[in-house]
């Protein structure tokens, strides 16, 4: 009889194998709760078996509002052994888009805890797919809220009997929720094989390494080091909330090695106070994404760890992504952002849709094996963002802007919409904002494009200066205009002690362009071109 060969690659086979190979090792640690690979199996399987009792099926939505916790790890990973989509939400949605969002995901049944019970509560009259049965929380059992470790732990351990394919969805993850129309990005299993052949080579992920997770289990970057370390048999270490004292204490604790963060996170770190007194020796690699990251601050992590190498991620939730590695940098490339993971395929588009050579600034557009199956329930905005290439295979328009250069390294010249068109030149936001974060008051920059009566649009920077920092903004406008061109110069430069923020940190522009760039008046407008 000859060997049968299965496809057993996927997310969930690897927490069965782990639950064998490395049984007793541990495998999730949040504050003082630790499980090894063979509970994790085991709570994983109870979780799917209970659901499956309540009537859940293949391909049914179950929708997560949790925290940051080893339940949530659980309910994420347990869903999809069920052979369920997990739709994790952010937690910080307002309450009108989080009832938009799961009426949109289809979600049959919600998963809540302590702290978001009250937002469903908020919201339950408004969402007709789910069952009064269906609402279950890691909280207290009260009106209206089962007891979902009650649920779990009545279960069987024993694996669901589930045949999950690779072209199955796997989870639903929304973009924002703060827009009318929703974008539920839909990835299969397949897809998500992008994070341990991608990252988990890229960044030397091996079966010691302990990855803390400083970002919230429904962002993308979560998974950049959460999937390639469950891959590798190594530890996850979970955050409930990030802050830079919890973040060096994870890393001091539990010999961390490698960490996700945002640039404005950080920043953050660099801030804290007490930084030097930390043991951070067994950081090995630092990944950061999501925007760019100044040269000071990269400097000065490679201080503050001096095991680490730092390695930029430039990708999509829609799923491909770049990356720089330490050696890039170390050859000159520290303002590239890479190449493309394994097998990922960038390309660069001209306004008429024809591909343009090395050099020459276009529409970044890729394809991936992380590729998403579409946005859920909307092939028409998914059109929207394909681009075929002559051969007919089919690629993921960004919006964003870039080039690559004749040795295959991306560079990124900012988003479509975040060009300012000034005087008839292009004028890319990201081109300023490194000119101000080179000054030494500057914590953060961020650059959009206002109207000006003769130029049509002009730059205005909106910048979190240093605590204590003795500049004006004026002084500041100044300073930069004399490093900028002619035709990049700043028309007016705003102080504010923070930027409005998308997930996990990211500086969310369109709020500044509502507030700056609708036409509002500017009170200077002088000194440019």
């Amino acid at each position: 009889m000859a060997l049968k060969y299965d496809f057993n690659l996927l997310c969930h086979d690897v927490i069965a194998h782990n639950a064998r190979v490395y049984a007793n090792e541990v495998a999730v640690v949040c504050e003082d709760k630790r499980l090894t690979w063979r509970e994790v199996d085991e709570w994983t399987n109870r979780f799917a078996n209970a659901i499956r009792e309540l009537g859940l099926q293949h391909g049914d939505k179950v929708a997560l509002l949790m925290s940051a916790s080893i339940e949530t790890f659980i309910a994420f990973w347990g869903s999809v052994k069920a052979g369920c989509v997990t739709v994790p939400l952010n937690v910080l949605l307002d309450n009108e888009s989080l009832a938009r969002l799961l009426n949109d995901s289809d979600a049959q049944i919600i998963f809540a805890d302590s702290a978001t019970e009250q937002k469903i509560d908020a919201i339950r009259s408004q969402l007709p797919n789910v069952p009064p049965d269906r609402f279950w929380t890691f909280g207290e059992e009260r009106e209206g809220w089962q007891a979902a470790r009650a649920l779990i732990a009545a279960a069987s351990p024993t694996p669901p009997e589930v045949v999950i394919r690779p072209g199955d969805s796997i989870t639903i993850l929304y973009t924002s929720g703060t827009t009318g129309v929703p974008k539920g990005v839909e990835h299969t299993h397949l897809s998500r094989l992008m994070y341990p052949l991608g990252f988990g080579m890229g960044l030397r992920i091996d079966r010691y390494s302990v990855a803390v997770l400083g970002t919230p289990p429904y962002a993308s970057g979560t998974w950049i080091t959460m999937i390639p370390t469950m891959y590798r048999g190594g530890r996850i270490v979970i955050l409930r909330k990030f802050t830079a004292d919890a973040f060096l204490q994870a890393i001091e604790r539990e010999r961390c090695t490698h960490a996700f963060l945002v640039p404005t996170q950080y920043i953050s770190l660099l801030q804290e106070p007490h930084l030097t007194e930390y043991d951070l020796s067994s950081v090995r690699c630092l990944v950061t994404s999501g925007q760019p990251i100044a040269e000071k601050t990269y400097k000065a992590l490679e201080m503050t760890f001096p095991n680490a190498g730092i390695y930029e991620v430039y990708g999509f939730t829609e799923g491909f992504a770049c990356m720089r590695i330490p050696e890039d940098a170390a050859r000159g490339k520290l303002k590239s952002v890479g190449k493309p993971l394994l097998l990922d395929d960038v390309r660069i588009i001209g306004e008429d849709g024809r591909e343009l050579p090395p050099g020459e600034t276009g529409e970044i557009v890729a394809h991936s094996i992380g590729m998403m199956k579409g946005y859920y329930k909307n092939p028409e905005l998914t059109e929207q963002v394909t681009w075929y290439s002559p051969t007919g295979r089919s690629y993921m328009r960004t919006g964003d802007m870039g080039y690559l250069d004749e040795d295959g390294f991306l560079y990124i010249s900012g988003r479509l919409k975040d060009m300012i068109k000034s005087g008839g030149m292009n004028v890319f936001a990201v081109d300023i904002e490194q000119v101000f974060m080179q000054h030494a008051d500057v914590v953060e920059a961020a650059a959009i494009a206002v109207p000006h009566p003769k130029w049509g649009e002009t730059p205005l920077v909106v910048v979190i200066p240093r605590a204590g920092a003795d500049i004006t903004e004026e002084e500041l406008r100044a300073w930069a205009n004399e490093r900028l061109a002619a035709y990049q110069r700043v028309s007016r430069v705003v102080f504010r002690p923070d930027l409005p923020r998308a997930v996990y940190g990211k500086v969310q522009k369109e709020a500044l362009r509502h507030e700056f760039g609708s036409g509002a008046p500017l009170e200077h407008v002088g000194g440019i071109h």
